[in-house]
């Protein structure tokens, strides 16, 4: 639910909208470059100025006549916003005057967004730019603003418009579609064509992302909040990551980078696996990313519903795969359907409980008991003419489970110990879907006494 002002940029294609919109928001969240049609989704990030907080909002280019499936998509998009506004930036680009697009855009405008328009002109450094302002007083809009993105020339004199035009409609909040400070943050994962926007819209109930079944057609990493049984939680849906290799242009490589920064900046990652084809190795690439970042992880097997299955074809398939992956054998896992929506809030359920366990903290007295105990029944071979003691483990403050164990010669412990130690936390606590790393320390003074 929005609780504050909503500012929408709105325009034709590759008239510098994304390139405003990072303007605003002081940082590079919508993936800019030369081409058209790069934004397709639409993008929310709070922002502010003079003390007028706001939500803006970037959008897909406006191509009201085309009938292909991808532009229809984003008119709808487009609209969604204007609806949502509390103000519409209308963005034509200097140079050109007004297109023939543009009338047909403003004429839109007019009749759905009536008074909340605000024409901007971008790329409107020049002095014949400036001279050619005039132009655009045909829109209908109100007097035009100049501006250009790029260089920030004319931005302040726009910011101090929208916020005297927004009022005092700051008053509801600061939160709306931006970050929340508050709630747990679910990154949904996989291969393009998986089906990340379409569990993202069957949780939500609404049409929030563009569904296609052309793979790639998410490019930006969109945030979107709900609530869920009395937990605040938002949802990041992210454009698919590909393999290096299959990154073929700079649009694809900054959406790479978009999907590894929703990765750093949540708390529970999703990995949506396509149970129709199968575990791939790009999968286990995104694993492997997510667990360098330290984060939460459910496993979700979506189309479920165009499986041919029995009773044991889930246990098969999970068994196998954490068979052939170490790294999921204490990952949770799930079948859904997007399409049906079949288990889709067990996601969100499992998620909250895994985020609990990032959570929860391992009294020091009976860890340490249970570290003896391991060492006990196995303690560690003898490396290089070294005696290497466990003495002591505690659990340290961090955002996932992180244990300290005091050893002897603590730089020789081998790699196979240190898994033995990892998977008796793992026996011992509850900490599925968890990152769980050791570190070994030297003893203290008082310890090797």
């Amino acid at each position: 639910m929005n609780t504050a002002p909503v500012v929408s940029i709105i325009g034709r294609p590759n008239v510098g909208k994304s390139c405003l919109f990072n303007r605003i928001t002081g940082r590079k969240l919508a993936v800019v470059d030369d081409f058209e049609g790069i934004t397709r989704d639409r993008n929310y990030s709070p922002a502010s100025w003079n003390g007028v907080g706001f939500v803006v909002a970037d959008t897909g280019g406006l191509i009201p006549t085309s009938r292909e499936a991808i532009p229809s998509a984003i008119n709808r998009q487009v609209d969604i916003a204007i609806e949502e506004s509390d103000l519409v930036v209308f963005l034509v680009e200097a140079g050109t005057g007004p297109t023939d697009l543009d009338e047909m855009i403003a004429r839109r405008l007019r009749k759905r967004a009536g008074d909340k328009v605000l024409c901007v002109v971008n790329k409107a450094e020049s002095t014949q730019a400036a001279d050619d302002l005039h132009l655009f007083f045909t829109l209908g809009l109100g007097d035009p603003m100049p501006v250009s993105a790029l260089h920030g020339s004319g931005t302040a004199d726009m910011l101090d418009t929208i916020a005297a035009r927004l009022g005092s409609k700051d008053t509801r909040g600061a939160a709306g579609h931006g970050r929340a400070g508050d709630g747990v943050r679910i990154a949904i994962l996989g291969r393009p064509n998986a089906g990340k926007s379409s569990l993202v819209n069957k949780v939500l109930r609404q049409d929030r992302m563009i569904v296609d079944s052309v793979a790639g057609t998410t490019r930006d990493a969109i945030d979107s909040t709900l609530e869920y049984n009395g937990n605040r939680v938002v949802l990041v849906d992210t454009a698919g990551l590909r393999r290096k290799s299959q990154v073929r242009n700079n649009v694809e490589y900054y959406s790479n980078l978009r999907a590894l920064g929703s990765i750093q900046r949540s708390d529970i990652c999703v990995l949506l696996i396509d149970a129709v084809s199968g575990l791939g190795e790009q999968d286990l690439k995104i694993l492997e990313r997510v667990l360098e970042f330290n984060k939460g992880i459910i496993c979700a097997w979506n189309k479920w519903d165009r499986v041919e299955k029995d009773s044991k074809t889930f246990d098969r398939m999970c068994a196998n795969a954490r068979h052939g992956c170490i790294e999921l054998r204490n990952v949770p896992m799930i079948s859904i359907s997007a399409l049906t929506g079949l288990r889709v809030t067990a996601i969100l359920d499992e998620a909250l409980a895994v985020q609990e366990r990032m959570q929860h903290k391992v009294p020091s007295k009976e860890f340490n008991e249970k570290v003896h105990a391991w060492v006990r029944a196995k303690p560690h071979p003898v490396t290089g003419g070294k005696e290497i003691r466990i003495l002591a483990g505690k659990q340290r403050a961090a955002t996932y489970p992180m244990f300290y164990f005091y050893t002897s010669n603590h730089l020789k412990v081998v790699s196979s110990y240190k898994r033995y130690l990892v998977n008796k936390i793992y026996e011992n606590y509850d900490f599925a879907g968890c990152p769980v790393r050791i570190s070994f320390r030297p003893p203290g003074r008082s310890m090797r006494r």
